[in-house]
Formats: structure tokens, sequence, C-alpha cells
């Protein structure tokens, strides 16, 4: 029955390793995927610029909007490097938090740039 018990526990700190080790793991691509979208976003548009598709005024909108991303995307890092080291439902919580705010500020990003992505130019 000891061993038994024993057995039980080993298999659910088991489990919790895993489900711990997969959220991270998965919370990291999250990140890089996040970070990839904004960099090809900037590329792009960069390139529109270059062509004059892009005015100075609405540059500047987008370095903006991307400095706001690259803000909540580095909290989000360093809110989950706090949960991978420490553990524990507050600092998942934080890093939840601040990946949403990473989300929304990429989500804004994107959503000024779609129309010049989409056409060319505005």
């Amino acid at each position: 029955m000891k061993r038994a018990l024993q057995a039980n526990a080993l298999v659910l700190v088991v489990l919790a390793l895993v489900a711990c080790a997969t959220f991270t793991r998965d919370a990291y691509r999250t990140l890089a995927v996040s970070q990839q979208a904004y960099d090809a976003t900037l590329s792009v548009m960069g390139d529109l610029y270059r062509e004059g598709k892009v005015t100075e005024v609405q540059k500047q909108k987008i370095i903006e909007l991307g400095r706001l991303f690259k803000l909540a995307h580095n909290g989000a890092l360093v809110a989950l490097t706090k949960y991978e080291e420490r553990g524990g439902d507050a600092y998942k919580l934080a890093y939840l938090a601040a990946a949403q705010d990473a989300t929304n500020t990429l989500s804004a990003l994107l959503t000024y740039c779609r129309p010049f992505i989409g056409k060319g130019g505005p």
C-alpha cells in the first residue's frame, strides 16, 4: 500500500513537471513566433518606406507601436523567466498578463500595418 502511494505521488510529481515544462516550452515558442511576426512586419514596412509608400508620420507611428510591442514582449520574457526560475501561480499569472499585453500591442501594430501590406501602400 505504501509503495502504491509513493508510486502515485511520483506519477503526480512527474505529471506536474511535464505540464510545467510544456507550458514553459509553449510560452517560449509563442514569444519566438510573436518576435518573428514583429521582425517580418517591420522589415516589410521598412521596404515600403524606402519605396515612398509610407510617409514619415506613418513611419513614426509604426516605430512607436513597435516600441510598445518590444517593451511588452520583453516584459513577458522577464515574467516567464521568473516563473521558470521560481514557479508558482503568481509568477505564471504575471507571465500570462504580460503575454496578453504583448499580444495586444502586436495586434495594434499589425492592424495599423495591414492596409500597407495588403495593397503595397495605403
